[in-house]
This record gives structure tokens, sequence and C-alpha cells, in this order.
């Protein structure tokens, strides 16, 4: 499951400061292409094989969907405030991706004026953002997990915390 991907593999990956696996572990599937088109599932197993283990394609989509299940003919306070939660985990999924790639020289720093002046951070500041990311996360994630918990039908397993 994405939780245990994240208090394990990730985790491990930020302790090392690997940022190929921490860029890898939050990386979104390819876009579609025209080579794509000509196999007979549309490419999309293939696709779906290159999305990283806690990436917004594989975990938080389906989290978002499973918020969105708790809500009959108007949305549920509960739907509102797991999907609420899922919008952390895609800002922090969006942050360590650029992070990574920002530290493997893949992408230059956002910021200053107008996009000018930005300094790169160096590699210190950088493995800290990821480390405030990851908690922001693991507070987001068990805090949907809670939410998901409430009320459960008895005949329902309960979703395990971080």
């Amino acid at each position: 499951t994405g939780g245990s991907f994240y208090k394990n593999d990730l985790k491990k990956a930020i302790e090392k400061n690997d940022w190929a696996a921490i860029k890898a572990s939050t990386q979104e599937p390819p876009k579609k292409s025209k080579a794509d088109r000509k196999q007979a599932d549309g490419g999309i197993a293939e696709r779906a094989a290159q999305a990283g283990g806690f990436s917004n394609a594989r975990v938080i989509t389906a989290a978002d969907l499973w918020a969105a299940s708790f809500s009959d003919n108007s949305i549920s306070t509960k739907t509102k405030q797991m999907k609420e939660q899922t919008l952390i985990l895609a800002e922090v999924v969006e942050g360590m991706n650029t992070a990574a790639k920002v530290a493997l020289g893949e992408e230059k720093p956002t910021g200053g004026f107008l996009g000018f002046g930005a300094k790169a951070p160096s590699q210190a500041e950088l493995a800290k953002e990821v480390r405030e990311l990851y908690i922001k996360g693991g507070n987001a994630w068990n805090q949907y997990v809670f939410l998901a918990n409430d009320d459960l039908p008895i005949q329902l397993k309960r979703l395990p915390y971080l």
C-alpha cells in the first residue's frame, strides 16, 4: 500500500538523501505517446509501471477516489476532510519531486523577483526541506487514515497508520 511504501522505502531514501530514489518514488508516469496508441492496451500498463511508488497517479488519486466513496447525493463532511488531506499529500509529493530534481541538477530553483535571482539551495537545505515535507505528508496520511477509519462498518478492514 501507499502507507507502507511511504514509511519504509521513501523514508529510507530520504534518510540517505538518495535524490534519484526520491525522484523515482514521486514521479508521474509519462504522457501518452503515438507509440502507445499502437499497443493493444494503449500503453497503459507500461506507463503505469513507470509511476513512482508514492506518486499522485499511483496513490493519491486512489485515496481521493476512496474519499469520494463516503458521499451519497451530496458531498459529506468526511469526504471534504479526507480530500483536504489528499491535497496536502499531492503538495508534499510535488515538493519532494521538485527538490529531488533541483538536487540532481535537472531543474532550476524557482523564486526571486519574476523568477530571476533565485539562488540554488544547498544539499543540506534541500534535505531539510524534504524531511519537513515528509513529516507534513506523514501527518496528512495519518489524518486521512483516522478519518477513513472513523465510523467504518465493522466488516471492513481498518487502514493502518504510519
